[in-house]
């Protein structure tokens, strides 16, 4: 029996569990409603996915009443700067992981962890801990759980799934109910065309407000983040970091689009066990495909020494190579431990460690002409 998801139950719940009603504001009633009305109409809910969803939307609606109540008790927080970030971005399947989590372990970057916005966002993490964070453990055994259930899952988004490994800063969006994940992941259509139209200005106030709180206590010299929500966005991106510094990954269309279709049904059939591979191959190429366009079409006005192409090609072959290349192009000196740290990590890390993903072996019905036609406007 197809279960339904209500936000003002969720939102009393929320309420109920802090005993706090201020919820900074209502522009996130917008994303919410678009999300609950894709998964109480894309989808035929069964009761554990719907408890799944509900989950995250709940924690969710905790986290901004207390954020809230953080601010109010500690406003010195909202002085935080936050400097010349670098931001990552480009087609999903275009290196933009592997890259984020080299660029990452630059001791001198900061970046964000999984287990600081998976779940609850504070307590903040603290530059010398009195105990150990219980959000680490709590987030390893909940990975665990995804990887038990779905262990195909590894091989599709391996580099994610560790407790300290990079998460993408789409999930501080997610406050305001933006984050692509949640349609690409389960197969949310109507979601998805919405966010693609929608003004993400608020979700940007919202990720700086919790970029400044997680730097509040556990500073460093930069932010590496990366999300690919930020096609959608990069024009409210550059208005809210007018110093940021853009990484734009470049991929063969036709490749990057095969290996999403191939990401969105091996997690769409594990969170809904709804998968249409012929819906989702009707629908992603387009999708993306527009926000690709309105990304070039933002950075064609911009300043042009903000951004660094960065090829797949490239990635694949001279990841350490390309890292370096980014620090020259941004006159950032470039650290040797980062570079040893690069190259220890790849030597513990090889593709294979966390399993196979061959999107090829499976074509899909991905017609490479209709991609050529979408695409045509873009020259990786």
């Amino acid at each position: 029996m197809s279960q339904k998801i209500f936000a003002d139950n969720l939102i009393l719940a929320a309420k109920q569990h802090t005993g706090l009603k201020d919820f900074g504001g209502d522009t996130f009633k917008a994303g919410l409603d678009a999300l609950i009305y894709s998964l109480n109409t894309d989808l035929s809910l069964p009761e554990l996915s719907a408890q799944y969803f509900q989950g995250i939307i709940l924690q969710l609606l905790v986290n901004r009443l207390e954020v809230t109540r953080l601010i109010k008790t500690h406003p010195e927080i909202l002085e935080e700067i936050i400097e010349k970030p670098v931001f990552i971005i480009g087609l999903p399947r275009s290196g933009t992981t592997i890259l984020h989590t080299l660029m990452a372990l630059d001791p001198c970057s900061r970046f964000l962890r999984n287990y600081e916005c998976s779940g609850a966002i504070l307590p903040p993490p603290e530059l010398i801990p009195g105990a150990i964070d219980p959000r680490i453990e709590a987030t390893h055994k909940a990975m665990e759980g995804f990887l038990g259930a779905a262990p195909q899952l590894r091989g599709i988004n391996g580099l994610n799934f560790m407790a300290y490994g990079t998460a993408e800063c789409q999930n501080l969006m997610a406050h305001e109910f933006c984050h692509l994940g949640y349609s690409a992941g389960s197969s949310l259509f109507s979601y998805g065309d919405w966010l693609s139209r929608t003004d993400l200005e608020p979700a940007y106030k919202t990720h700086k407000l919790l970029l400044q709180i997680l730097q509040w206590k556990l500073p460093n010299e930069r932010w590496v983040l990366k999300a690919p929500i930020h096609l959608f966005g990069l024009d409210h991106l550059l208005a809210t970091y007018p110093d940021a510094e853009i990484v734009f990954t470049h991929r063969a269309p036709y490749d990057a689009i095969q290996s999403g279709i191939s990401m969105i049904y091996h997690w769409t059939e594990f969170t809904t066990q709804q998968a249409d591979i012929e819906a989702i191959v009707n629908w992603w190429p387009k999708l993306m495909a527009g926000a690709l366009k309105k990304a070039l079409k933002v950075r064609k006005k911009s300043d042009a020494t903000k951004f660094y192409d960065a090829k797949f090609t490239d990635i694949a072959k001279e990841p350490c190579q390309v890292v370096e290349n980014i620090y020259e192009h941004s006159s950032v000196r470039f650290n040797k431990a980062h570079g040893k740290r690069m190259t220890v990590w790849l030597r513990d890390n090889p593709r294979s460690k966390f399993g196979k993903h061959d999107p090829t072996r499976e074509k899909y019905g991905l017609d490479p002409l209709v991609v050529k036609e979408l695409y045509q406007f873009y020259k990786p």
